[in-house]
């Protein structure tokens, strides 16, 4: 008799389902994992924080071969199937799985401390078109907005408001 099987597994999910997926998994009892990021992205030229999936159509799903029926993941909104090589499904280490978990509670604390800029920090812009200018900070205008006196030509200096995202500390 064969012994029961427990681990990590791959669903593939259908394009930008991977919450839909994850839902009705989940409602189904099966323990599923759903790792997210977290970037500032530019849409009609506002930043925001937008939180999409760490790896698109993709979740990780914990199985007993002994106990999970695995025939209900095919059939489950927003899922295609697990991700096999050949007929085995491929499993994933479970130390994977929690260095996964704690990379993503580590990105998400990091996420919510926003830096705290004050008057007179020396920075460099990392993003934008204004990437790789150095400049001070003149004010902070709230948690997410600054104004920089950034240096723009010799002798010329021109004040700009930037996200807090992005810029960084210049350590030179």
């Amino acid at each position: 008799m064969k012994e029961a099987q427990s681990g990590w597994y791959l669903v593939y999910t259908k394009p930008r389902h991977e919450n839909l997926a994850n839902i009705h998994l989940q409602n189904q009892g099966f323990h599923v994992y759903f790792p997210l990021l977290q970037q500032h992205k530019r849409r009609h030229s506002i930043y925001r924080v937008v939180t999409e999936p760490l790896f698109p159509r993709y979740l990780f799903i914990h199985l007993n071969s002994g106990i999970d029926d695995w025939s209900k993941i095919r059939s489950t909104r927003g899922c295609v199937s697990l991700v096999r090589f050949g007929p085995i499904p491929a499993k994933i280490p479970d130390s994977l799985i929690l260095r996964l978990q704690e990379d993503e509670i580590h990105r998400f604390s990091k996420q919510q401390n926003t830096p705290d800029f004050k008057p007179g920090d020396r920075v460099q812009v990392i993003d934008g078109i204004l990437e790789n200018y150095e400049g001070i900070i003149e004010t902070k205008n709230n948690q997410e907005r600054v104004t920089l006196l950034l240096n723009i030509a010799e002798g010329y200096t021109r004040r700009v408001q930037l996200p807090v995202h992005q810029i960084v500390a210049n350590e030179s």
